[in-house]
């Protein structure tokens, strides 16, 4: 059994975590986390997704009270950076879904990985890790492209712009093709769980690859999928592609 803690538990997807984690029989939820301005704080993880009581209440941060082996992060930046200094302390493995971060942040989240085992993701959809693999087997096609171009659509409500995966992404391919400009072009609208295409100019033609999350949930079971795997695995920072190598 996994005990698991969840921080950002009151987000679009930490409640979709609660269920899958209260449904799923290895997994059992220890706690979960909010900011001190949320107003579910206190409020019983259950109810917060419309089931009955569990005897677990939101908490504003996390402590070592809990028996806990993993810990899942969708919150803000911030709160991930005091989070993961908490699961270095402790010991404890953890996952960061969270995106947003300063390259500050980014440098103390790969220090704190040479202590435990911590898995980095903008995007825990399965489909994302499968794309990014395509584009690692692309080199000679991206070469070959005169423009490349990454569109992305996200909700309204999203802060960050562009989004963490689109930024992912373009790291990525600057590393295939260093030679090339790649530029991305963001839309804030409507409830876009999120879309992502690469777009491949040619001199008479276009070539684009897509991504498109039907629902959050995909980001949710991607994570439980990653947490299962990163709890046994030796301290280091880890992909959503080293899971499907």
């Amino acid at each position: 059994m996994c005990n698991v803690f969840i921080s950002g538990a009151t987000g679009k997807v930490g409640r979709i975590l609660i269920e899958v984690i209260l449904e799923d029989v290895d997994l059992k939820l220890a706690g979960g986390s909010a900011s001190k301005e949320s107003k579910d704080l206190g409020k019983d993880l259950g109810a917060l997704i419309g089931r009955s009581n569990i005897n677990i209440n939101i908490l504003e941060g996390i402590s070592n009270e809990k028996d806990i082996d993993l810990i899942i992060d969708f919150s803000i930046p911030q709160n991930s950076i005091q989070v993961s200094r908490f699961a270095r302390k402790e010991n404890i493995p953890m996952l960061i879904g969270t995106t947003g971060f300063s390259e500050d942040q980014l440098d103390e989240i790969n220090e704190i990985s040479k202590e435990i085992p911590l898995l980095i993701a903008p995007n825990t959809s399965m489909g994302i890790a499968l794309f990014k693999k395509i584009l690692d087997h692309s080199k000679e096609v991206l070469n070959v492209a005169t423009s490349i171009e990454i569109y992305e659509q996200h909700h309204k409500e999203k802060k960050d712009s562009p989004s963490g995966t689109a930024i992912n992404l373009k790291d990525q391919l600057k590393d295939i093709v260093p030679n090339k400009d790649i530029h991305i072009v963001s839309s804030r609208e409507g409830d876009s769980p999120g879309m992502h295409t690469i777009k491949l100019s040619f001199d008479d033609e276009t070539l684009e690859i897509s991504h498109k999350a039907s629902d959050r949930s995909i980001f949710a079971k991607g994570a439980i999928i990653a947490g299962k795997w990163l709890k046994d695995k030796p301290p280091g920072l880890y992909t959503m592609q080293d899971i499907y190598s």
